[in-house]
């Protein structure tokens, strides 16, 4: 047997041995009794779950997963024949995935969970060891990993849906390891569940004044990702409760992020911020070099990135797939370029046509080059990609660096996208409770985006250009999307948001105890207009998508081989099969 095929164990770092009673250990140590000594031991065991997520294949995939299959991203037109990635990309492009695709591979973040697991299975035991490792140490542990493992599962459940639980660290080469797949349903329980459990233990945010505040789930980060989750959650149940949760945790980052930046934000430092604010947001000329270029990273108001740039290891991922196509400084373009959609301004009194409405926007020089150019079909993506800001002037456009390798971090969650989390459930609770007369939600999620989109602006700009309500307060789901898209195209997000936005436009509600081979819903013509405008001819398109269970990704054929306990989401098909 390959192990190196099995879903959920194969750490990268580790040689595979067939004696029964081999340990597999991170570091490639084989003997149990040698390690889980010291804490230093368990501190590099959980360094190294979230080194997992680093790999390029996971960075790979977040792309494909969450922008490629969105209407954010195209295939590069120029990408040679020779290309490693084209034909796995075109598959996915024309939505004729097959079960061998390169990015149906949920590797990586299985290998992360099972980092976790170990320390979770281990750890606590070196407390007797080490009188270095107190029972505090443990609890910090204790909560990175289950809020670790919790995000890994929240985002294998969006893309495969159902999906096999581990039942914990596998350890020997003789470990039973076809674990069940379970519902998205109960996927979800078990990260509520685990992520309050981790609240428990976690640190606040922005308490070491380094690296660390973002590269480390804290306080923050496990409130965002709960965020995330309920709202997930309340878009395919439609259930008030889980808006609400979502806009509870959401307050707590809000919060929690307005007083670190009070306390010792690096504007509040220098004397430059001086107006109490309700939101603490780099501003106009410094968004692009705090947020994304690699003179910045690890902003004040970034929640949880990944981090390269302080372990010297290259986003080969990201530099495949925006930047160089091989990572080598001959390729002039990367994989993926962005559609037009998000590279043109679009004039259009319907709020769903577009994303840059204008071409004031910052965003729209920061994020795309050659950005509104009308002679260009393909923009190359910006964001991440450039090491400095186009400029007020936005002429620095086009200049791209040569430099040999990619250190930008990847960026999870940062407070514009809570922020904007907060405003879709404040619409949708406001039409849960029927638009009553006195419910400010709806203005108050229009005020959280106005907030956003007003950053982009110059102080010249905002009285001309900046939203209005009157405008909006019928619309304010297409607004919350569309903002959504504008701030946060490129960093994974799009085709989740769309997906939520589809599931709460169905004619019928899914059902999320339920697994894709026993019950799916018809997918909404609102969603299939969005997601399908980057083709020439959408409506050709739209039977390759019809309903729920185009929305996730295809088992790998591997793995189904593998796990006889595993289903193949019944859509998809091995090429080698039939």
């Amino acid at each position: 047997m390959n192990m190196k095929k099995i879903f959920s164990i194969i750490l990268a770092s580790i040689a595979m041995v067939s004696c029964v009673d081999t340990v597999i250990l991170p570091d490639n140590k084989t003997v149990d009794e040698d390690f889980w000594k010291k804490k230093s031991e368990v501190e590099a065991v959980v360094a190294s779950a979230y080194a997992q997520l680093r790999d390029a294949q996971a960075i790979r995939n977040m792309i494909i997963w969450g922008d490629f299959r969105s209407d954010e991203l195209v295939v590069t037109s120029s990408l040679p024949a020779s290309a490693t990635y084209k034909t796995a990309l075109a598959q996915i492009y024309s939505m004729n995935i097959e079960t061998e695709n390169a990015f149906t591979s949920w590797y990586p973040f299985y290998s992360a969970i099972n980092y976790c697991n170990l320390v979770l299975d281990k750890a606590e035991a070196v407390i007797a060891v080490d009188p270095d490792y107190m029972p505090g140490d443990y609890d910090a542990n204790k909560a990175q990993v289950l809020a670790l493992r919790a995000f890994c599962y929240f985002y294998l459940t969006r893309v495969f849906h159902d999906i096999p639980v581990t039942p914990g660290a596998y350890l020997n080469s003789s470990d039973d390891l076809n674990a069940p797949q379970a519902t998205p349903d109960s996927v979800l329980n078990m990260c509520i569940e685990d992520l309050k459990e981790a609240s428990k233990y976690a640190i606040a945010g922005d308490v070491y004044g380094d690296w660390r505040d973002k590269g480390y789930l804290n306080q923050d980060g496990i409130n965002a990702i709960l965020a995330d989750i309920y709202l997930w959650r309340a878009s395919i149940n439609r259930d008030a409760s889980d808006y609400q949760a979502c806009v509870d945790y959401c307050d707590k980052v809000i919060a929690a992020k307005k007083a670190a930046y009070e306390k010792g934000g690096r504007h509040r430092r220098f004397g430059q911020e001086t107006v109490e604010q309700d939101y603490y947001l780099s501003e106009y000329d410094d968004m692009y070099n705090d947020l994304f270029s690699e003179m910045g990273q690890n902003a004040d108001e970034s929640i949880f990135e990944l981090q390269y740039k302080l372990s010297n290891a290259g986003n080969t991922g990201l530099d495949q797939m925006y930047f160089r196509y091989e990572s080598k400084s001959a390729n002039s373009f990367g994989y993926l370029k962005a559609s037009p959609v998000y590279g043109k301004e679009v004039k259009s009194t319907e709020i769903k046509d577009y994303v840059w409405s204008n071409t004031v926007d910052q965003r729209l020089y920061e994020y795309a080059y050659d950005a509104n150019s009308t002679n260009v079909e393909q923009f190359g993506v910006r964001k991440f990609v450039a090491t400095e800001s186009a400029g007020t002037d936005n002429k620095a456009d086009s200049k791209r660096s040569g430099r040999a390798t990619v250190y930008q971090n990847w960026v999870f969650y940062r407070l514009t996208d809570v922020m904007l989390m907060k405003a879709e459930a404040l619409v949708q609770l406001y039409e849960l409770g029927g638009k009553a007369e006195g419910d400010t939600r709806n203005e108050d999620a229009f005020n959280i985006v106005k907030f956003v989109n007003d950053r982009a602006l110059s102080e010249a700009n905002k009285t001309s250009y900046g939203l209005k309500y009157s405008l909006y307060k019928d619309r304010m789901e297409e607004l919350v999307l569309v903002e959504r898209a504008r701030e946060l195209c490129f960093e994974g997000k799009r085709w989740y948001d769309l997906m939520r936005y589809n599931y709460r436009h169905t004619t019928n509600k899914a059902d999320l105890t339920k697994m894709l081979s026993e019950s799916y819903v018809a997918n909404s013509d609102a969603f299939l207009e969005l997601a399908l405008r980057k083709y020439a001819v959408p409506s050709a398109m739209k039977a390759k998508i019809r309903d729920e269970r185009y929305l996730y990704m295809p088992i790998n054929q591997d793995e189904i081989e593998i796990n006889p306990n595993l289903k193949q989401n019944p859509v998809y098909k091995s090429s080698s099969k039939y």
